[in-house]
């Protein structure tokens, strides 16, 4: 993998990149109660909620090439975290294109989420992964991140 930065989103070219990754993020959804259409509207409307002007509680960073090529990004929040009654970082979104996959990009984008939620003031750091997403579990598994909840859907 050539060399990459790690810097914060910067406007509408970037905004671009992160919803064009939605069609990837979708395709690891498997949610068998939900329709394929059903699941793409729900990426469209979760990556929108990401695009934000620099809130003071949310931070979104991208990973890029010295030609400017993006090469995946992550968005963090803050997010409450219930059981200990306390605020903490909130991985929202983390994709990588295909071509960069195991060339350490997500674990720098990783790294720049836990970094912000750390600056925060935040003593942990939560994300969700979809249970179809097998790949995905074992990385965030591989960075330290372990289960506290399963959530369980039936279709009426």
């Amino acid at each position: 993998m050539s060399k990459f930065i790690i810097r914060p989103e910067q406007g509408d070219a970037d905004r671009s990149f992160i919803r064009e990754m939605n069609a990837r993020l979708s395709a690891v959804i498997d949610a068998p109660t939900h329709s394929k259409e059903e699941v793409v509207a729900f990426q469209d409307r979760f990556t929108a909620s990401s695009c934000n002007d620099g809130a003071g509680d949310s931070a979104t960073f991208l990973a890029v090439l010295d030609d400017g090529q993006r090469l995946g990004y992550v968005n963090v929040r803050e997010s409450a975290d219930e059981i200990a009654n306390e605020r903490c970082g909130y991985i929202a979104l983390l994709a990588v294109v295909a071509d960069a996959e195991s060339g350490g990009v997500g674990q720098s984008l990783l790294e720049a989420a836990e970094r912000w939620a750390a600056e925060m003031g935040f003593s942990r750091i939560a994300l969700d992964v979809f249970s179809s997403n097998a790949r995905g579990r074992r990385f965030y598994e591989a960075a330290g991140f372990r289960p506290e909840t399963i959530r369980l859907i039936k279709r009426l």
